[in-house]
């Protein structure tokens, strides 16, 4: 691409669209935030006085204008496959949030169609750009655990959150639409995570999902407590647990790996790592990036701004993205195909 800039515009403003992806191509060198889109004008309206951008109600109008080159999508999942699919038809990259989609058919059809038009299609896999993960990956590379044997990654998301972001009978507690309940909305990134972390495939996958409905305060969601143990071609076990009857206080992510040197890593949610041994002192790194670089969206638009750009490869694509779904929709027993 020859321009200088990269005209972008996101669709979708609430808490990923506004608070993450907004920000970040407002401030980010080589790109040029031109709109934002949403349904209702509740917090787009908001965010377009606040950053100094149009917005439309109509993402059709959005997509066709001559000043957009990319669009990222942030909306509900059960939209991203007719936005994407809209956009793509018009020639534009597309950066779109995690599940890409529902079903395995419909990412294989919207990675065809982006290679058809010739343009970029990148999942938003914002674990493998988050500052603690990457350390993680590096440390791992350098032998630091020797060989690691085993893994496990937890994700406890208070039930008062959760049912305040999507309430009973919204789209996320609608399997057929949304792909399945919010543990396998918010799955695919830790799934991803650990296969790129070790660098190897998903051989075996059994999931145990446990559901409980939750009524008073909670308006009705469905409880979740679902874990899965796993077995990686190169021959690393790993244990994942997603729960969110939790109270507020318990909210926390924490990767866990193990070597066989008897070094461990431990990273708490996005701001912390650290190395233990046997020598009584251990290393501890705690990550300062503010605003969306702290969960490594900022990392993840630059890079897809620069792939654009012609300054750098995807390195995140849409069969990352399809690895991860296939694995997150056996929690449901659904079927590959679907």
């Amino acid at each position: 691409m020859k321009t200088e800039k990269v005209g972008v515009a996101v669709i979708g403003t609430g808490f990923v669209g506004g608070q993450a992806h907004v920000p970040s191509f407002k401030s980010m060198p080589g790109a040029e935030l031109v709109a934002l889109g949403a349904r209702t004008e509740k917090r787009v309206s908001k965010l377009s006085q606040k950053y100094g951008v149009p917005y439309h109600l109509d993402h059709r109008e959005l997509i066709g204008d001559p000043r957009v080159n990319a669009v990222v999508i942030a909306t509900p999942t059960p939209l991203h496959f007719s936005v994407a699919m809209e956009a793509l038809a018009n020639g534009k990259h597309v950066l779109c949030e995690m599940p890409i989609a529902p079903t395995l058919l419909e990412i294989e059809r919207l990675k065809r169609e982006a290679e058809k038009a010739r343009v970029i299609m990148m999942p938003v896999l914002n674990f493998r750009f988050t500052p603690n993960y990457a350390k993680a990956k590096s440390l791992i590379e350098e032998g630091t655990l020797g060989k690691v044997v085993a893994a496990s990654f937890r994700e406890y998301i208070a039930a008062k959150l959760l049912a305040a972001q999507w309430p009973a009978g919204s789209w996320a507690w609608d399997k057929k639409v949304s792909g399945g309940y919010p543990d396998f909305t918010l799955s695919v990134w830790s799934i991803d995570l650990l296969r790129w972390l070790f660098d190897a495939e998903y051989e075996s996958v059994e999931w145990a999902p446990n559901y409980a409905p939750l009524g008073g305060a909670f308006g009705g969601i469905v409880g979740y407590n679902t874990m899965g143990l796993m077995k990686l071609s190169s021959g690393i076990v790993v244990s994942v647990h997603y729960s969110c009857t939790v109270a507020s206080s318990e909210t926390s992510s924490r990767l866990e790996i193990f070597g066989d040197n008897t070094r461990s890593l431990y990273a708490d949610g996005n701001d912390r790592l650290v190395l233990t041994g046997e020598d009584p002192t251990r290393q501890e790194w705690k990550f300062q990036e503010s605003g969306p670089a702290v969960w490594g969206h900022y990392q993840i638009d630059r890079h897809f701004i620069r792939c654009i750009l012609g300054q750098d490869k995807p390195r995140v694509t849409m069969d990352d993205a399809a690895k991860a779904t296939e694995v997150a929709l056996k929690i449901h027993g659904k079927r590959n195909d679907l």
